[in-house]
């Protein structure tokens, strides 16, 4: 796919196919993200991708305020369903639980910050922060030129998921990607007037 056509398909997309990735796009995905321009050329970036579901569960009773359901409440309900009676059972559920459930793959992109967030004092105390996300860019184009959308959630509260995770004390959660094929139907981004946008030699 072109640069410019993958930058125009990217979208947030919070509703998936029930249909299984190849692990070869995922790869490349990913490897588009190491790509990025990062502070002081270091990439101290790190990707967990959440596979079991009773680890992703987790991570959603962690990461996501909402009322719990069981793994055999998820899986029995769902098993002699159709797909139209699926898809109202997920819908069914808080938003943010059922896209992190239902998405295919569950990405966590962690940096290394060379101070707590707390006590950042200047933008350039941010760099780490600034340039993982940088990566973060480089991976959702790299999804759209898969033909591959999601959307990115961050946590009020990254501690639980650190200690559950085994995330070293000085890297952080820098968001939670869900990654899969889109439904049919999406919202699609509002248009903006980039002469509005671009200033010359001053606001």
């Amino acid at each position: 796919m072109d640069f410019y056509e993958a930058v125009d398909k990217r979208r947030t997309v919070r509703e998936f196919r029930n249909e299984p990735m190849q692990k070869e796009k995922l790869l490349r995905v990913l490897a588009a993200g190491l790509k990025a321009p990062s502070h002081n050329h270091l990439r101290e970036w790190e990707f967990i991708l959440i596979e079991d579901f009773e680890q992703r569960k987790r991570v959603v009773d962690l990461g996501v305020t909402a009322k719990d359901f069981s793994e055999k409440e998820v899986q029995e309900a769902t098993r002699t369903m159709n797909d139209w009676e699926k898809e109202a059972y997920l819908k069914a559920l808080p938003v943010q639980r059922r896209m992190i459930m239902s998405s295919p793959e569950l990405l966590i992109v962690c940096f290394r910050m060379r101070k707590e967030l707390k006590e950042c004092e200047t933008l350039y105390d941010l760099n780490s922060y600034a340039s993982v996300w940088a990566c973060i860019e480089n991976i959702l184009l790299a999804m759209a030129a898969e033909g591959l959308y999601g959307v990115t959630f961050m946590t009020h509260d990254t501690v639980p998921l650190k200690n559950m995770l085994g995330i070293p004390d000085d890297y952080e959660i820098a968001t939670l990607i869900q990654i899969g094929y889109p439904e049919e139907h999406f919202v699609r981004q509002n248009p903006v007037s980039l002469k509005e946008k671009t200033h010359y030699d001053k606001w």
